[in-house]
């Protein structure tokens, strides 16, 4: 992990703290020197391992504002924050503040069977950025203001985790966890995913990787750690991407039905494409994505998957100026002044 953030660190400068502060004016629960309440998917007694992107977003959010995080159900009536993620849509009751959060459009914040969004009742939006234009479309449906604030706060991790040291593998292909045969760390993909056969005389350059990790700050890093040790990236998850993308590892989206590398339109909704991953990179500014497609039942050919990754990927210019230019809290640090920040001690408090 990168070193924690100390006072020989410069602090953000006084106006843009000013803006983070006048930003935040109207939110009464969450201020500075409290315990931050954060919505996000957490573990369970049910469901005991963390998901990578998931439990990201109370490290982001204590390292950024330098105070303990304390969980919040996603229908608390209280006033709360929700940063990464696509959990927009499960939000309702009380007063919630977004930053960089995501939305599904077809998914009901009551009744499971409606493939619609609806705005719900005796609940108070605050949208201080998105992850993208995409799900600012939503919200802006239902009549919620929305900023043209964009970006996922994941895009901030490498200031507060150092990468690996050392490639170790030609290629890591990151699964979804609705891939998996189990919910846990460690579980092997489905038998019937045969696109994600690996040939034994390659096991030594190309491995899958999953987002499922125990629930530790250490586990966090550890897997962070294991996705920079390759030398590019193939994901159907979306935060695969997002710590590839960051970290400056070439990579791709794994589309499950096609073959090859393609080129796609973001703006065209009529082209298949995981709604997180277009949202996301229509937030980083792109118009077009390439991708890498295989049939789920088929073997990929990992050779040409590399070539085609070497081929078509660019690196990303973005900026998070404007994102934490809304960050809804007083900032600790200015993540843009410092090599690193994030108090360890207290990331390590962080029930995930």
């Amino acid at each position: 992990m990168a070193q924690a953030a100390n006072s020989d660190q410069p602090k953000a400068s006084s106006g843009f703290r000013a803006k983070v502060v006048q930003t935040f004016g109207r939110s009464p629960r969450l201020q500075a020197n409290a315990p931050v309440p954060l919505c996000w998917a957490a573990t369970t007694l049910r469901q005991p391992y963390a998901n990578l992107g998931d439990a990201l977003s109370p490290v982001i959010v204590s390292a950024l504002s330098g105070l303990p995080i304390v969980h919040q159900r996603f229908d608390s009536a209280s006033e709360r924050l929700a940063s990464v993620g696509t959990i927009g849509h499960g939000l309702k009751n009380g007063s919630v503040h977004l930053w960089g959060t995501g939305i599904d459009g077809k998914r009901h914040p009551y009744h499971r069977h409606l493939t619609y969004y609806e705005r719900p009742e005796n609940t108070e939006f605050t949208i201080h950025a998105l992850r993208g234009p995409f799900s600012a479309r939503v919200f802006e449906k239902q009549g919620i203001p929305v900023t043209d604030a964009y970006g996922d706060p994941v895009m901030l991790l490498p200031k507060i985790m150092s990468p690996a040291t050392e490639k170790t593998h030609e290629l890591g292909i990151v699964v979804h966890i609705s891939e998996l045969r189990e919910l846990k760390d460690g579980a092997a993909v489905r038998n019937e995913l045969g696109r994600y056969y690996i040939p034994e005389d390659l096991r030594d350059s190309v491995k899958i990787i999953t987002t499922l990790t125990d629930a530790n700050l250490t586990a966090l890093e550890d897997r962070v750690r294991e996705m920079t040790a390759c030398k590019r990236i193939l994901s159907t998850s979306l935060h695969g991407l997002v710590i590839a993308e960051t970290y400056g590892i070439p990579c791709a989206y794994f589309r499950p039905f096609g073959r090859g590398p393609l080129q796609v339109d973001l703006m065209d909704e009529q082209v298949f494409l995981d709604h997180r991953v277009r949202d996301y990179y229509a937030g980083m500014g792109l118009k077009t994505l390439h991708i890498f497609c295989r049939e789920r039942k088929r073997p990929t050919n990992w050779e040409r998957a590399i070539a085609a990754i070497d081929r078509i990927w660019q690196p990303i210019e973005w900026s998070p100026q404007r994102l934490l230019e809304t960050f809804p809290l007083p900032l600790a640090v200015n993540p843009m002044e410092v090599e690193t920040f994030g108090d360890r001690a207290l990331l390590e408090r962080i029930r995930l």
